[in-house]
């Protein structure tokens, strides 16, 4: 399979998940399930993405990592995305005087909280997904036509405005970490792993 036909299957898998949501809104399918479905369709979206991910031919940006490197990434993801997430919010609350809580965060709480088997795509599909389209997909693939620095920011962007989240900047810069993390490590499952651990943590301080 070409390199570009598989980038083009995996974003349409991502937008065909998207449009699941819609789907079932229009149709009135509500409560347990709405949710149930959308679980069910981002577990099978997931295992596709990762299918094709694996049988894509590595990009310009992708080597082959020992597993130490790529532990020791992920733990460096990590720190630093919670050191941004927490660091920013802070200075959003002392400069801004705007609330901690993320209204997207709150949100999945609240849902998680209803319906627990959500907590499959809130906290493992999601950031895998999230990591496969918006850093390899449009961030590697950006690096060409613009610059590594453009590539960063754009994709950020995208990533930012998908999660319709108050703290929109928090999500650039979170956006442009990962990019940060998946650029240095040399791999795309290092920034997923970041990513998941990132949001596995969060939920649990949240819901203290």
């Amino acid at each position: 399979m070409k390199y570009s036909t598989n980038q083009f299957l995996t974003l349409l898998t991502y937008v065909a998940l998207l449009f699941v949501g819609s789907l079932l809104s229009m149709v009135k399918v509500t409560g347990s399930s709405y949710f149930l479905i959308i679980t069910i369709a981002a577990l099978l979206a997931t295992g596709i993405m990762v299918y094709l991910t694996q049988q894509s031919s590595p990009n310009e940006l992708e080597e082959k990592t020992t597993l130490n490197h790529k532990l020791q990434w992920i733990i460096v993801g990590t720190i630093g995305a919670l050191a941004i997430q927490f660091g920013l919010g802070l200075i959003d609350q002392h400069i801004f005087h705007a609330s901690t809580d993320s209204a997207n965060t709150m949100q999945l709480l609240t849902l998680v909280h209803a319906y627990p088997y959500y907590f499959l795509y809130v906290l493992v599909c999601a950031p895998i997904m999230e990591e496969i389209i918006f850093r390899r997909v449009f961030f590697s693939n950006l690096i060409k036509p613009t610059n590594i620095y453009w590539a960063a920011a754009i994709s950020a962007l995208f990533f930012a405005f998908m999660h319709q989240d108050t703290r929109f900047l928090i999500y650039v810069a979170m956006g442009l970490w990962f990019s940060f993390i998946y650029y240095k490590s040399k791999n795309i499952y290092v920034s997923a792993g970041s990513h998941l651990v990132m949001n596995t943590l969060v939920v649990m301080i949240s819901m203290r």
